[in-house]
């Protein structure tokens, strides 16, 4: 990986510092990045988890497509909308606030020449388990991630999403796990089993924000129940084109 970087060197230089790619979103972490992780430049508050079944773009193969395995990445600013995905880490001036520790895919990125990032893809990626124990983070966090992995898997919400309109009982085992996963993480901060902005982080980002990919708008109700509303045109059409 270090060759891939190195050889973008030249291209860095020219850099504009425009800040348009540390706005399409932060970094996905590598096993080079441990010791970000490990020396605390890294916090779990800083990062968000991309769970196995949600949908991303894939650059190689310039398409939508479900992920395979998670992805952990430096995440937006704390409250920022749902469509900002600007890297926490961007000042105000373009400039980047760990410049010099930052990882390994923003030293590898330069715009005009992405073949050393695209060669990044999928190679040696940090999953929230591993990142954990860079952190040193309570072991116990393991057992919360596969609880709620248990029951709010991408994949059974994938199958029930293209039935909902027409099949009541699929409507309502869809809700159940959006509810289900907003009530795990009040319960989390509830019992201080983790901070609320260490949740995108340890159970992923909630699902009140990525059923938009089913075309759905998931609404809280003053009642304290969750209402389903059709948006846009269902995301994941764009994985058969």
């Amino acid at each position: 990986m270090a060759d891939l970087v190195n050889s973008q060197t030249h291209k860095k230089a020219e850099c504009r510092r425009c800040g348009t790619c540390c706005r399409k979103g932060g970094p996905a972490l590598h096993g080079p990045d441990a010791e970000l992780l490990s020396g605390g430049i890294l916090r779990a508050r800083d990062l968000c988890a991309f769970r196995a079944g949600e949908l991303v773009r894939d650059e190689t193969l310039e398409r939508i497509v479900p992920l395979p395995g998670e992805l952990v990445k430096i995440a937006a600013p704390h409250g920022s909308r749902p469509d900002d995905w600007t890297c926490r880490f961007l000042t105000e001036k373009n400039l980047c606030f760990i410049h010099g520790t930052q990882p390994i895919e923003c030293r590898a990125f330069y715009c005009e020449a992405p073949e050393a990032l695209l060669a990044l893809s999928g190679k040696d990626s940090l999953d929230r388990k591993a990142v954990r124990a860079l952190l040193k983070a309570p072991e116990w966090w393991d057992e919360l991630m596969d609880a709620h992995a248990e029951h709010c898997a991408y994949g059974a919400l994938t199958e029930l999403a293209p039935r909902i309109a027409d099949d009541a009982e699929a409507r309502r085992a869809f809700l159940e796990i959006v509810e289900y996963d907003r009530a795990f993480r009040e319960l989390a901060v509830e019992k201080k089993a983790a901070q609320p902005d260490e949740l995108d982080f340890l159970l992923g980002r909630p699902l009140l924000r990525t059923v938009i990919m089913y075309g759905l708008d998931a609404r809280p109700q003053p009642d304290g129940g969750i209402s389903l509303v059709q948006t846009s045109r269902n995301v994941r059409e764009e994985v058969k084109e």
